[in-house]
């Protein structure tokens, strides 16, 4: 078959995966997801790995439960299992407070946890590309990150969430979204098109559709230098998180981290970042507040604050010590 090579040269491009019993594949309807399926379904043969289709219907467009329709007939067309939820009336009502962005992204993995329990996978794979890694790292310069936040989308990462730990993997992060469609083309299989992304309305579509052109124009091959600029970056960040994790296991104790010493720049603000997640604060994270526990990291002055919403950051007695508002009086 003339896809045979082809198909095989994108397999080989996928990212690796630690070792697994069975993969849930988070399809969709759209392309990504759809050729990344089609890849996986050949994997898992050579691997000899189980593998299932989640699919998750947030309800936020009237087209939404046609996609749902669609990746069932192809879970059908598969013979793979299949499982899903859709969001109710009464889920839109929760965490409204995270945005629409915000809320779908944790109906999403909450849907998720739940159907692994069900389903029995110990990963779930995501169809993230090279595109998206482009998009992602351009997003964070332009909201303001560090060189922490360029490090973009990882390959394989566990979160947690609801009190589960989900594995996350990216297989097709290597491979440009022109790659996949090709793929699909070559094989004549079809899929489905969110109209959402033909519009302008958030700031990842203008960059797909205005700002990432615009730089392949002035510049061919820009996009690949800043995904190679986010692996770069992953590298160090590895490398800066070990040794302040060495840090912390020395020098924090509960509530307090002694800081007699002061690493170079980057550690010392890697060890702060670890240090308010280990006490529970990653939504508190940013730049800004790392720069401010930071500039009192190295003041040395005595008593002096940095406050910050429902916790503050003292500096006494060559420690920092975290004060959370409710434990106050």
């Amino acid at each position: 078959m003339k896809q045979k090579p082809f198909t095989q040269r994108l397999l080989a491009k996928l990212t690796p995966v630690s070792a697994c019993k069975k993969v849930a594949v988070a399809v969709s309807g759209g392309c990504d997801s759809v050729a990344m399926l089609l890849l996986l379904r050949e994997w898992c043969k050579i691997k000899r790995v189980d593998f299932c289709i989640f699919h998750v219907d947030h309800n936020m467009r009237t087209t939404s439960s046609g996609d749902a329709d669609w990746v069932r007939g192809l879970a059908h067309s598969f013979n793979v299992e299949f499982y899903s939820k859709t969001a109710t009336k009464a889920d839109r009502l929760q965490n409204t407070n995270l945005g629409k962005e915000g809320w779908a992204r944790h109906f999403r993995y909450s849907a998720f946890a739940d159907m692994m329990k069900v389903s029995g996978a110990d990963v779930i794979a995501t169809g993230h590309n090279a595109d998206d890694q482009v998009e992602t790292v351009l997003m964070r310069l332009m909201r303001g990150c560090s060189w922490q936040g360029l490090h973009g989308i990882r390959a394989e990462t566990k979160l947690s969430f609801g009190g589960n730990t989900l594995r996350l993997w990216r297989p097709v992060l290597r491979l440009s979204r022109a790659q996949l469609e090709t793929l699909l083309n070559r094989h004549e299989i079809s899929w489905r098109e969110d109209e959402t992304n033909s519009t302008d309305l958030y700031l990842r579509n203008k960059l797909r559709h205005a700002l990432i052109p615009a730089m392949e124009q002035i510049q061919p091959g820009s996009a690949a230098h800043i995904a190679s600029l986010g692996a770069d970056a992953y590298d160090l960040q590895r490398y800066l998180t070990r040794n302040a994790g060495k840090y912390l296991k020395k020098y924090c104790e509960e509530d307090f981290l002694r800081v007699e010493k002061c690493p170079a720049t980057p550690l010392r603000r890697e060890i702060i970042r670890l240090w308010l997640d280990k006490n529970g604060l990653t939504n508190s994270l940013s730049r800004a507040l790392i720069d401010r526990i930071d500039d009192l990291w190295k003041s040395r002055i005595n008593n002096k604050t940095v406050c910050h919403r429902h916790f503050k950051v003292v500096w006494s007695k060559k420690r920092l010590l975290l004060v959370k508002i409710e434990d106050i009086g």
